[in-house]
């Protein structure tokens, strides 16, 4: 059964507040509406769900027009004297946007609301991005060529890298944090590789690469110089209560399968699912149940 429907071409972050179903939702990066607009906007949407007194589940909030297109979004828990978190989006110009939302959806005239920080600092595309889960004031960004930088929001969004540039990383394509150890942090990229890093003596300290068949052929692609899988790793994802166990997801059409990997034996998978025809996007995996993982891919499952 259907709760809700939103007909939209956007990345979306959830509201943190449980008393609240607020969705908000960026226009999305590398795609067009049936419109062909080339505009950028930030909508707010209040979801209510069908009911019988209802020809809608969803009720338009606020919107506000931002500067570039959207490749992430993330909705900070209530930090200091904002009540409703705080929002920021990475941009495919670089550009990283933070708002406070509160602002956003109580405007009487949004002509008038800004973000409360803008940084240009990477060089290229923001495809990572990820508020700290024991820390709300963290930020995570991963970008082009192998940038990544941690914002302070209570220190005026001053950023520091968490180590020496990975010479085995191009593009950052997504960044996860440790659900149970707060200074590691995942990152992975175009290249195949994904970068485990430690915040706390700023430097990487493993590198997850696979190369082998697993059963299916998943040397296409490989660099021979290196003999290292240049399937592109798509997500990465923590388990929720280990903090050895996490999971990766390949993009390449030939190889579209989730690897699970353990640290403490990280030489190759422990073991990889597939199900997709063609490569795999996104990963969620349910803080609530572990046992659960959501992936979404380019076969439209």
């Amino acid at each position: 059964m259907v709760y809700a429907n939103l007909d939209t071409t956007a990345v979306l972050a959830w509201s943190p507040q449980a008393e609240k179903s607020i969705i908000a939702c960026g226009t999305v990066a590398g795609a067009m509406d049936a419109t062909f607009s080339s505009t950028s906007t930030l909508h707010f949407y209040d979801i209510l769900g069908y009911s019988k007194d209802s020809s809608s589940s969803t009720s338009s909030i606020a919107s506000i027009s931002a500067s570039g297109r959207f490749h992430r979004l993330a909705w900070s828990n209530p930090i200091q004297n904002r009540p409703h978190g705080i929002l920021a989006g990475g941009l495919e110009n670089g550009q990283i946007s933070v708002w406070d939302p509160k602002e956003i959806t109580d405007s009487n005239d949004i002509s008038k609301v800004s973000p409360i920080f803008n940084s240009s600092d990477h060089t290229g595309a923001v495809a990572g991005l990820q508020f700290n889960p024991f820390q709300n004031n963290l930020l995570a960004s991963g970008a082009a060529n192998g940038e990544i930088l941690i914002w302070d929001a209570l220190s005026d969004f001053k950023s520091y890298s968490p180590g020496a540039r990975s010479s085995r990383i191009e593009d950052v394509t997504d960044l996860s944090w440790n659900n149970q150890v707060q200074q590691i942090l995942a990152t992975s990229s175009n290249s195949g590789s994904t970068a485990v890093w430690d915040l706390r003596n700023r430097r990487e300290v493993m590198n997850l690469a696979h190369s082998g068949n697993l059963g299916l052929d998943l040397n296409q692609g490989m660099n021979s110089s290196n003999g290292m899988s240049r399937s592109g790793v798509s997500a990465v994802k923590w388990h929720p209560n280990s903090p050895t166990q996490l999971v990766t997801s390949l993009d390449d059409d030939k190889t579209p399968v989730i690897l699970a990997w353990d640290l403490r034996n990280a030489k190759s998978p422990t073991k990889f699912y597939s199900g997709h025809n063609r490569g795999i996007l996104s990963l969620s995996w349910c803080l609530k149940d572990p046992s659960l993982l959501l992936s979404s891919g380019k076969d439209n499952r």
